[in-house]
């Protein structure tokens, strides 16, 4: 098939990013690149190189001719390169017409360092200096190009377009963008207009960036409801790539009460019955839709969590990693990796003894704020508002031990920090740098670095000039600033500052705070550096002050409405939030936030426990809480992780830290190419560990001591892959449902209550075991027999133990593995589920 013509394009060009579309902000905007050129001599003029004197370039339709410098044109362009050195003058040079629109820019380019690229010309440049391979030109325009594809219409403009005029790299780089921004993209007018196919394409990516499957959902209606009398017959093929089992029981409320879904009864049925519909919902699928039921899309944001101390140990070295969209936590250290378990909160649906039954649990949080000192002060003067009351959870959320289910062995050297609390820390770029600190003995003056792309374990950079623990960290400006702090001697808190230079590896004194200052933290925000809170030997402050970077002068700003010591903050949205502390009575649950514009604090939150020595960092428009220590009874260091929604303003309870932890450091990783590499998706697990949160006991892992292949394919087989793929016929993509893999593995996390479980784990875990064994020893047996009959006469021994004795326990597995349709030795990859809930002891008709 004959390529578009430059005309084609040009008017392809036009109607995707012309005056008449909506491009963002650079619309008429124009960007100059700086002169890059290629380090290689240049050609000496001798009967060698003659061939690089002037030439001529002729288009072949339209026959236009350029005069060009061939000797500038071979050192930068590959293709002319080799071209000039055949061609030897032998007439003009004829290229095909698609060039001619972006090849005078590629001359200016090449000829004065720089040319004039905008939305308008951008992609003829491109495809000029991809065929004519100029790489550096090509990389500006594809960094350029990138720019334009954050706004979604662009996006989806450009992805649909790329296939036709065979732009295979924009395409590729305008669907990634269409996946990172989702929930902005099905929004957009161009997502209405895109056909099934296209949507289907997205909607079932595993790297789809959506909070929650509701957004799946609602793209799915918008799309709809665009053209309902067209549409209805393909909205149920894009409706099944909603991943219920990863939609929580309130979302399915909302999803019912959608107009649109009247339109497809038969999904209806299936959201009205939820989950007592999920064996009506699983004949209906592809074998690839099942596997992807719930199953947590790959996220696009991680949280890192570093160090924290722990009762009876003091400072631990390991790191754990969040994921969001699965909800677990993945804790590293120098033994390997270790991750949660899934939670499922329709699980405990499934396992309730009375489906009627409602029970609700309401966290403490109904103390009072207290810690208006009284002092004459902006901050402390304004109003206190009335702590809000805490909205009911469902029990279910709750009930679920924190138990690490998941290893395996890796390459990842994360796991590897020192020891090291009270120190702070920043991301830049796919690095992670750790200033300051303590050990344990020591306050430390030494910075760590961290390189997630490179993977190549932890090292030192320059010191800083001081000891700093209880230290405040941020980054601005390529500089990380290092703020007050205790130096570790008597008397030893400081005001004093230091930043490090990012490209000269270099920490430099500026300017001393306003305050002595350590237990305080530091957020940059509008190229300001501030730092809140504090501690200075005697008093816990409520004042703050930024630091401008370009005058090297800090500035006090009004004070907050409590004192804050052991604070954490935050910047988010153009707000400085200010989370938690101590006020020198007690710590603190309530959350303000300083507005630049209006010079203001306002308290705009409460969390559910008092804490302070916590750590948070954003994830999205939310702000995480991180463990921290608790002044109220029964509390002392914390596991709890709390999610501050900015926009609603609420407080909500998360899955917990894998061990608790106080003075811990926190950021945020958001490379997806390099999230997947920390965060285990719960997909790919193929090994288990131990249940049970000490990371030091044995862990099954292939080619362990006492980890015969049988064993470990018998351990496998339940969750639907295989360690040996031969043996099963699997490919790693493989996947088994997550809600069986994980009601088979461990019920019991996912009950409602352990007294009143009917899934108590004995009934699956002990016959699992005992047949493990069996098995195991059966091989052995075999390997110890020389002759095959020997052999067969063994394997009908053990065919005739492994039947399972008719004991009371037996019984009850039996039954209740009849009760919930679940297949205890499914086909590989995929499980049979025969009579789910047809007389489950919690189905709502019994």
């Amino acid at each position: 098939m004959r390529r578009p013509t430059s005309d084609v394009r040009q008017r392809e060009t036009r109607r995707l990013f012309g005056s008449d579309t909506s491009v963002g902000r650079r619309r008429n905007s124009s960007v100059p690149f700086s002169n890059v050129r290629h380090e290689k001599p240049r050609y000496s003029q001798d009967s060698e190189t003659d061939f690089l004197c002037d030439r001529a370039v002729e288009f072949m339709d339209s026959g236009d001719i350029y005069s060009i410098v061939a000797v500038e044109l071979a050192e930068h362009s590959a293709y002319f390169e080799r071209l000039l050195r055949y061609h030897r003058g032998r007439g003009c040079i004829r290229l095909p017409e698609f060039l001619n629109a972006g090849f005078s820019a590629l001359i200016e380019y090449i000829r004065r360092g720089s040319t004039t690229v905008d939305q308008g010309n951008v992609y003829e440049i491109f495809i000029a200096a991809d065929y004519l391979l100029v790489p550096k030109l090509k990389e500006q325009c594809s960094a350029y190009i990138k720019e334009l594809s954050n706004d979604p219409s662009t996006a989806i403009n450009l992805w649909v377009a790329g296939r036709p005029l065979h732009w295979p790299e924009i395409g590729e780089m305008a669907f990634q963008k269409i996946l990172e921004n989702f929930e902005n993209a099905y929004l957009s007018p161009e997502f209405e207009q895109l056909d099934s196919k296209d949507v289907e394409t997205i909607l079932m990516d595993d790297s789809l960036n959506c909070k929650s499957e509701m957004a799946v959902f609602n793209a799915v209606m918008r799309w709809l409801a665009h053209d309902p009398n067209n549409r209805t017959a393909d909205a149920l093929s894009l409706l099944w790539n909603v991943r219920l089992g990863m939609i929580r029981t309130a979302e399915v409320e909302k999803m019912k009460q959608n107009e649109q879904l009247k339109l497809v009864p038969e999904y209806m049925n299936i959201l009205t019955e939820w989950p007592w519909s999920i064996y009506d919902l699983m004949s209906k699928l592809t074998e690839a839709q099942k596997l992807k039921l719930a199953k947590p899309r790959f996220p696009h944001q991680v949280l890192c969590v570093f160090g924290g101390w722990c009762d009876g140990e003091g400072p631990r070295a390991a790191a754990q990693i969040f994921n969001p969209r699965a909800n677990t936590w993945t804790l590293w250290t120098e033994m390997g990796c270790q991750t949660q378990s899934p939670v499922y909160e329709w699980m405990d649906q499934l396992s309730l003894p009375d489906a009627n039954t409602k029970m609700e649990v309401t966290p403490a949080n109904t103390g009072a704020e207290s810690s208006n000192t009284g002092k004459s002060t902006v901050g402390s003067d304004a109003p206190q508002p009335e702590a809000k009351p805490t909205p009911t959870l469902p029990a279910g959320l709750y009930t679920c031990p924190q138990r690490l289910i998941s290893a395996r062995e890796t390459n990842c050297l994360i796991g590897e920090i020192p020891r090291r609390v009270y120190a702070g820390c920043v991301l830049v770029g796919n690095r992670v740098y750790l200033v300051g600190g303590f050990d344990g003995t020591n306050a430390l003056k030494s910075t760590l670095c961290y390189d997630f792309e490179v993977d190549s374990g932890w090292y030192e950079i320059s010191c800083m000039y001081e000891k700093r623990y209880y230290v405040s960290v941020a980054y601005a400006s390529r500089y990380i600033y290092a703020l007050g702090g205790h130096n570790g001697e008597n008397q030893g808190r400081l005001d004093t500052a230091e930043r490090y230079n990012l490209d000269e590896n270099l920490w430099q004194p500026i300017a001393s705070m306003n305050r002595v200052r350590s237990d305080a933290a530091a957020a940059e925000l509008n190229n300001r550096v501030y730092v809140a809170g504090g501690f200075e030997g005697r008093r816990y402050h409520d004042s703050a002050e930024y630091y401008d970077t370009e005058a090297n002068q800090w500035t006090l700003i009004s004070r907050m409405h409590s004192p804050r010591g052991g604070i954490s903050l935050a910047a988010h949205g153009g707000y400085i939030y200010a989370i938690g502390g101590n006020d020198g009575n007690s710590r603190l649950r309530s959350i303000e936030r300083f507005d630049p514009e209006q010079g203001k604090w306002e308290v705009v939150g409460q969390m559910s426990r008092r804490k302070s020595n916590l750590s948070s960092a954003v994830l999205g428009d939310d702000i995480y809480i991180i463990g921290g220590w608790s002044d109220e009874p029964e509390a002392g260091i914390l596991s709890l992780v709390e999610r501050f929604d900015t926009k609603t303003r609420e407080c909500s309870t998360i899955r917990m830290l894998t061990f608790p932890a106080s003075a811990t450091c926190a950021c945020t990783l958001g490379n997806r190419q390099l999230t997947t590499k920390y965060v285990e998706p719960v997909a790919d697990r193929h090994e288990l560990a131990p249940m049970s949160t000490d990371d030091s006991l044995p862990v099954l892992r292939p080619g362990s001591p006492g980890a015969s292949p049988r064993q470990l394919n018998s351990t496998v087989h339940t969750m639907g892959t295989s360690a040996n793929n031969a043996d099963y016929n699997l490919n790693t993509n493989d996947r088994a449902p997550f809600y069986v893999e994980a009601f088979i593995d461990h019920p019991s996390d996912y009950a409602y209550n352990s007294e009143m479980d009917f899934t108590n784990e004995h009934y699956f875990g002990s016959e699992i075991e005992r047949e493990i064994e069996e098995e195991d020893e059966e091989d052995e047996d075999e390997e110890d027999e020389e002759d095959e009959g020997g052999r067969r006469e063994t394997e009908e021994h053990w065919k005739n133990q492994n039947k399972p004795e008719e004991s009371n326990v037996s019984q009850a597995m039996t039954q209740h593995s009849s009760d919930i349709g679940v297949q205890l030795n499914p086909t590989p990859g995929v499980f049979a589920i025969e009579k789910i809930l047809e007389r489950a002891p919690c189905h709502p008709s019994i």
